[in-house]
């Protein structure tokens, strides 16, 4: 992503973008991806719809006939809609086009006439963007005019195209320079013309007096053409066919807002003038509409929500009156004016839109998430959607004062949601709790008010999964390769790692070569797609519980036809457990072993699930308790009067240093007591190992696979801003857990901040997911962190939380299975 700066100037120049205050902020580079499904449905509904709205152009004076009183009035209405001439090809058409809060495609109007936005598609396509659905916009659209003209004149004959719009509208004035950009290098001539330029001699069209005009290309409103010098001369030219209107001026009548009430009224009344088929198209993807009369005031009036007023012929959302968006009075004053108004308005009802999630760049050129609505815009070059231009709005009406857009693409099928869809949601989650809670010792089933476990679950796709479990071994491999050369130098490293000082000894007198005793690699899926690794808890994984035994409990109560990643996980750490105490015994004898952690809920019930699969091996005394009842006698620890031979510290060791009462045990650990979770693994605890990683790049400490794995896994990270990190990047602590002290950079970094790393910030790919509470559901997104488990250096299972875009405690957990 290049700085915004320059991409504007780009944008400025290459693509004729109108320059003002807010021009840094109106084109976001970070891209939207939208689901195929749903794209399916926008191509769709948008070709069917376009195929039906010509179909009644084309018999609008014998079976559509009685369209058009829907019309408004406007200046060479009628001659424009009794033209005898054939329709002359439709060149393009906007619908707009939303998404509901249930994922269903509606258009609230289409825009025949005078669609802009075709610099922003071309513009969205030149964006380097997985599944680009505006990637050939730019070659289809020259392709269509160059046929048109072929179609007219011969394919090597010049041809004389105006484009006709109004100076002093700098949008269609920028964009008749950009069209002349395109034809530059062939047959077609573009000219620049305004209202005032045309003439009529001899039955063929000039521009500037001089310049024989072949076609009009129209970036004019057909209910303003009386505007245009001579244009019932043009008009007359066009039915002569010496002069080509496009689009032709006839497709006002499905431009007008009022074509959505009479496509309404044929589908109420079964009309056989549509086919079934036709009906339903329009039943699923046009909102209900009528024309708004005097009779259906009392219901606007009383269920004002519910609907929207517009204006027939409006543009840029004028004359665009949405219930939801008033008060009361406001309302009522509202309709009272529409009423009695002398322009034809309709009732339609409103669209609840989805807000999505996005992007947008602020005042500081960075990239800020945000949820917004969004108008995605099908765009239809002759009978095929060419392409998208998502328009986002903080409001529910898009203003196009202070809309922006970004490239559009169809999401990656890399994992997707599974939603409980049963009608006995509750009574099936307290049975899943009731088990969790005498089986496993479970006691996290909220969160405060909100039900901390979710039925629904998340299904990674098989190609996912082993890259997942790839990416794992390859990156504990390259944190091994560098821990190594850390612990010889460890007092080069320390300070910049965050290890205390009291600690280091310990933390190099690990009694164990093994990388680590169980370990967690948090992963998630970017906005691209892509697999990245946020960090790793080599210290105190949480969620072994909910991996282990929640996962399977819902696999089995859902009846789930999916494969579970943590059935070996109960053997793989027993393995890894035996395999540390082996090392141990080498050295002495291990008979009592002690598990201890804080009294925090979550940490006894995840120690006690570790300290009974150790107990499952059956060599060994295993005592469970509070870390704070742990005694130092003669130089060895004690717990509850039993001498410690060997100790499972589910409890951060850089905590043993940072609490006085705690500080006595450091000397004890790993001298006479052996401690199970390596104390090394604080070094890869670090968050600033990614740091130590990057500098280490390109001084061939790594090979170039290695390297690799790393520019394309592990985000750029460093210990002070330089050139190479992107303004878009997140502060994070050395040690900090649960989100704990991060800070995103657009949220403002202290310049004397110490201690911490700063990392290029990683956008993940948001779900829509379930969020339950005591009292209500509601729907919320939510960002997806996959953990994947290590034994050793062995990935082991799967852990999937579901959280704010900074993950913390409030996260939800969400089963993890592999689609077979």
């Amino acid at each position: 992503m290049i700085d915004q700066r320059k991409f504007t100037e780009e944008v400025l120049f290459n693509y004729y973008m109108v320059s003002n205050n807010s021009e840094e902020r109106v084109h976001c580079q970070i891209p939207f991806y939208i689901e195929k499904t749903c794209y399916d449905d926008m191509v769709y509904y948008a070709e069917e719809v376009n195929k039906i709205a010509l179909k009644v152009l084309k018999d609008i004076n014998s079976t559509h006939k009685g369209f058009i009183s829907y019309i408004d009035d406007f200046p060479f209405k009628e001659e424009i809609l009794r033209l005898n001439c054939e329709l002359s090809p439709l060149f393009w058409t906007r619908f707009d086009t939303f998404r509901d809060e249930d994922n269903r495609v509606f258009f609230a109007e289409f825009n025949y006439d005078k669609p802009c936005a075709q610099k922003e598609i071309a513009l969205a396509g030149a964006t380097d963007i997985k599944n680009n659905v505006n990637e050939n916009f730019e070659e289809d659209f020259v392709r269509e005019l160059k046929k048109i003209a072929e179609d007219l004149k011969g394919t090597e004959k010049k041809v004389n195209v105006a484009v006709l719009m109004d100076p002093c509208h700098y949008e269609e004035f920028h964009l008749a320079f950009y069209f002349n950009s395109l034809f530059k290098n062939s047959n077609i001539k573009i000219i620049e013309a305004g209202p005032k330029n045309f003439s009529v001699r001899d039955n063929k069209v000039y521009a500037f007096e001089e310049i024989e005009v072949q076609i009009i290309l129209r970036l004019f409103p057909t209910e303003y053409l009386y505007e245009v010098n001579d244009f019932k001369e043009i008009l007359q030219c066009f039915e002569n066919g010496t002069v080509s209107l496009i689009n032709d001026p006839r497709v006002i009548a499905i431009q007008a807002k009022s074509f959505f009430a009479y496509l309404w009224e044929l589908v109420e009344e079964d009309s056989p003038c549509l086919s079934k088929e036709e009906r339903e198209i329009i039943r699923k993807s046009i909102p209900y509409t009528v024309i708004f009369t005097k009779d259906k005031y009392e219901e606007v009036l009383k269920n004002k929500d519910k609907y929207v007023v517009k204006a027939s012929f409006g543009r840029y959302s004028g004359e665009v009156y949405i219930g939801k968006l008033y008060t009361v009075e406001q309302w009522e004053k509202q309709i009272q004016e529409v009423l009695n108004s002398n322009k034809l308005h309709i009732l339609q009802q409103v669209i609840n839109i989805k807000e999505e999630y996005t992007y947008y760049v602020d005042k500081n050129n960075m990239n800020v998430p945000i949820k917004a609505y969004g108008n995605f815009g099908a765009y239809i070059i002759k009978d095929t959607l060419a392409g998208l231009c998502v328009r986002w709005s903080s409001d529910f009406l898009t203003d196009n004062s202070s809309t922006w857009m970004c490239p559009i693409g169809i999401k990656p099928s890399r994992a997707h949601m599974k939603y409980y869809e049963g009608q006995d949601r509750k009574a099936l989650w307290d049975k899943v709790i009731e088990r969790a809670t005498f089986e496993y010792n479970f006691t996290g089933a909220y969160d405060n008010t909100q039900e901390y476990i979710s039925l629904d679950s998340f299904i990674l796709d098989r190609s996912t999964y082993e890259e997942l479990q790839q990416a794992s071994i390859e990156f504990c491999k390259i944190l091994d390769k560098t821990s190594q050369v850390i612990k010889g130098n460890l007092h080069m490293f320390s300070e910049l790692l965050g290890i205390p000082e009291g600690l280091s000894n310990l933390v190099l007198n690990s009694e164990t070569e093994e990388f680590c005793a169980i370990g967690r690699i948090d992963f998630a899926f970017d906005n691209d797609g892509r697999l990245k690794i946020f960090e790793f808890n080599s210290e105190t994984p949480a969620g072994l519980v909910e991996s282990i035994g929640i996962s399977s409990i819902i696999k089995e109560e859902l009846n789930l036809h999916y494969e579970d990643p943590n059935s070996s996980f109960k053997e793989d750490i027993k393995n890894i457990l035996h395999k540390i105490l082996g090392d141990f015994s080498k050295k002495k004898v291990i008979k009592n072993i002690g598990f201890v952690s804080s009294s925090y809920y979550e940490d006894l019930y995840t120690t006690n699930i570790i300290s009974k699969l150790c107990k499952e091996l059956g060599e060994y005394n295993i005592i469970t308790g509070n870390i704070y009842d742990l005694e130092v006698i003669d130089d060895k620890l004690y717990l509850y009067g039993t001498p410690l031979d060997a100790i499972y510290r589910y409890f951060p060791l850089d905590w043993f240093e940072a609490e006085e009462e705690l500080k006595p045990c450091i000397k004890a650990l790993n001298k006479n007591t052996f401690v199970i979770n390596p104390t090394h693994t604080l070094i890869t605890q670090s968050k600033a190992m990614f740091a130590v990683i990057y500098e280490l790049m390109g001084k061939g400490f790594y090979t170039v696979e290695e390297e690799e794995f790393i520019a394309r896994y592990i985000p750029y990270t460093c210990l002070e801003p330089n050139e190479d990190l992107s303004r878009d990047c997140i502060v994070k602590p050395y040690l900090s857990r649960e989100g704990k002290g991060v800070i995103l950079s657009y949220e403002g970094i202290e310049k004397d901040i110490e201690d911490v790393i700063f990392q290029d910030r990683v956008n993940i790919s948001p779900v829509e997911i379930n969020k339950h509470s005591y009292l209500k559901k509601e729907k919320a997104y939510g960002f997806p962190v996959v953990g994947v488990y290590v034994t050793g250096m062995k990935p082991s299972g799967i852990y999937t939380r579901i959280g704010d875009f900074v993950t913390n405690s409030s996260a939800k957990f969400m089963g993890t299975y592999i689609k077979e």
